[in-house]
């Protein structure tokens, strides 16, 4: 990572509960959305959040993505007020294990939600934002593998992030169409990482990224981040700088 990175973000607030959100929120697309940095930016970022929705860390995160990069950031609610409840997680009893699955397999069935994000939710937001000249598309855990799924043939994006993905397939890779960052942790299984960050295509292996960090979990720069945590604080700051400067690097350059 160039030294300048280094400098790309402002300081992380550790305590989430007295966070003070720097966007605010509108409909679009019948969708609550949150919207954070300047309206007359020519980038734009779009968020795909986890399962569990609007969360502290999450939007605090896309507000130093905002910062960062200069651009603008949306987040459309896209379970529209009903995630998957945080208190299911870790999905340790049967009751909860049903509930994960029924839940992926209903309002989070990825394929789904591609299909609900791209012929629907965003040509809104491109519709609401029409000086936006170039979007990159960033996901969290499920999100990311969305995320992959929308940088696949016929993109409306020009770069993709994966932030410890969900649901990895190295099968995706091969169909991704704009340069990708992957940010992987312990918690996604090294071969598997491995062999999706292989089947990137040759053409765009080099503006691309993977990474996989041993020391952070799945989830830790979004809901389930725990920022008083020193170590986790550390990753996440790690994690939104290497994404800042990942995006600006790819909106220098078109992509």
């Amino acid at each position: 990572m160039a030294s300048e990175a280094c400098c790309t973000i402002p300081p992380v607030v550790q305590d989430t509960d007295s966070y003070k959100e720097k966007g605010t929120y509108e409909a679009i697309s019948n969708l609550k959305t949150y919207i954070t940095g300047a309206h007359n930016s020519k980038t734009g970022i779009f968020i795909i959040y986890d399962i569990f929705g609007f969360f502290p860390q999450t939007l605090q995160g896309t507000d130093l993505l905002s910062a960062g990069t200069n651009s603008l950031v949306v987040v459309p609610d896209i379970f529209n007020g009903s995630p998957m409840p945080i208190t299911n997680f870790p999905a340790n009893t049967p009751e909860k294990k049903k509930a994960l699955h029924s839940f992926f397999a209903g309002p989070a069935h990825p394929s789904t939600t591609v299909t609900k994000i791209r012929d629907t939710i965003f040509p809104a937001v491109k519709s609401r934002f029409p000086g936006i000249e170039v979007w990159a598309v960033l996901g969290y855990c499920w999100g990311a593998k969305v995320a992959a799924l929308l940088s696949a043939a016929g993109t409306q994006f020009s770069a993709c992030v994966m932030c410890h993905p969900a649901m990895m397939d190295p099968g995706d890779a091969g169909k991704i169409e704009v340069p990708v960052l992957v940010i992987a942790t312990r918690d996604e299984e090294e071969g598997v990482v491995r062999r999706w960050g292989d089947g990137i295509p040759g053409g765009l292996r080099e503006k691309s990224e993977v990474v996989r960090w041993e020391g952070t979990f799945h989830g830790f720069m979004a809901a389930r981040a725990n920022l008083k945590d020193g170590e986790n604080y550390r990753f996440y700051e790690k994690g939104y700088k290497l994404a800042v400067h990942f995006l600006n690097e790819k909106f220098k350059s078109g992509s």
